[in-house]
């Protein structure tokens, strides 16, 4: 299987059309344009009917098996773009490997997926499927994130025939994170309002506007990180948001039960000492954790001790009391608080005695 990301996938299409393409993430704006990019390749090649499904409960799976094999009645070649659900159940598996079985070279199958994960490339339906298109191509449509967004940019704007600084660059990774559509838009506009193309600070700080959505799992990923200024970052943008606060603290205790299962010491350890780091690798793999985020509670065993754990559940119960019970208007400026003690422990003590 070639996996790639999205701005690879114009480049190998030019080179051939693969008989099954899994368009993996949750990006609007990237599983829109790789789906029309594939479909644009398939009708230059004869391609001329596209079926478009979102699977379901009530999905005709018998009508799809017999389009399958009506082929040449109707018409020549046909597009099949199935949009999974996130639980594959066995029915659905067997409804699957049935469809792969009567593939053919008149057929061209997209399969759309939030995620795919190693239990599920283990499927006999996936392993079918890719004995029958050992070529089959996987593109990464999910969201860049901050890391990997400068390099996003960098392509579309040269792919635009624009030139950009870094300067440029990194302020509207800040203005547009998590809206892809946003930053297509502004690049476009960019793109109009200067013909030459070259993209300044100056020229992009003139029309960019703040328009990042974050979630509450990036709020969690950079508390864990030890970033406090992009934690207020994001908590700010869930505030604007309207996001309901008990969404933040649900989150945030499910990963800090996580941290707490993988600190359980091996023998009687003092309040006061750092977390035990050296048997992580063992408890990530006996909990599941995801490897992406193995680096995330890695940073945060490096940062607290179990004293400083203890007082971030104790803030949290209280902060979950306040906002059940109490309806406090203050519980935004208090998850804020919350923030600075887990990324920066040392002013435990402090946020302490101001209550």
């Amino acid at each position: 299987m070639n996996r790639i990301f999205t701005e690879q996938l114009e480049a190998t299409l030019q080179h051939r059309l693969a008989k099954l393409y899994y368009l993996v993430g949750q990006d609007p704006l990237l599983l829109s344009e790789s789906q029309d990019l594939i479909s644009q390749m398939a009708f230059k090649q004869g391609f001329d009917e596209k079926n478009i499904i979102s699977v379901d409960n009530n999905t005709d799976w018998n009508a799809l098996f017999e389009r399958c094999q009506s082929i040449g009645l109707f018409f020549n070649k046909q597009i099949i773009f199935l949009n999974l659900p996130d639980n594959l159940t066995v029915t659905l598996q067997q409804h699957l490997q049935e469809l792969i079985s009567l593939l053919n070279e008149d057929i061209l199958l997209i399969l759309q997926l939030a995620k795919l994960a190693k239990a599920t490339e283990k499927q006999k339906w996936f392993i079918q499927s890719i004995d029958y298109e050992p070529k089959a191509v996987l593109v990464n449509c999910q969201t860049p994130n901050i890391e990997q967004l400068p390099r996003w940019i960098s392509n579309r704007a040269k792919s635009m025939g624009l030139t950009i600084e870094e300067q440029a660059t990194q302020l509207l990774c800040y203005s547009y994170e998590n809206n892809l559509l946003a930053l297509k838009q502004s690049l476009q506009l960019l793109a109009l309002l200067y013909p030459e193309g070259k993209l300044t600070y100056q020229r992009v700080q003139t029309t960019v506007e703040q328009s990042s959505v974050f979630t509450v799992f990036q709020w969690v990923d950079a508390l864990l990180e030890g970033k406090l200024k992009r934690a207020q970052r994001i908590l700010f943008g869930l505030q604007a948001e309207d996001i309901q606060p008990v969404i933040l603290l649900r989150t945030l205790q499910r990963d800090l039960m996580t941290l707490l299962a993988l600190s359980k010491p091996l023998h009687k350890t003092p309040i006061d000492s750092n977390l035990p780091i050296q048997q992580l690798r063992e408890r990530f793999d006996q909990l599941k954790v995801w490897q992406n985020r193995r680096p995330l509670f890695s940073q945060a065993f490096q940062r607290l001790t179990y004293k400083q754990l203890y007082v971030i559940f104790q803030q949290l119960a209280q902060l979950e009391y306040a906002t059940k019970k109490e309806f406090s208007l203050d519980i935004w400026d208090r998850l804020a608080e919350l923030s600075i003690i887990i990324c920066q422990p040392n002013n435990i003590g402090l946020y302490s005695q101001s209550r």
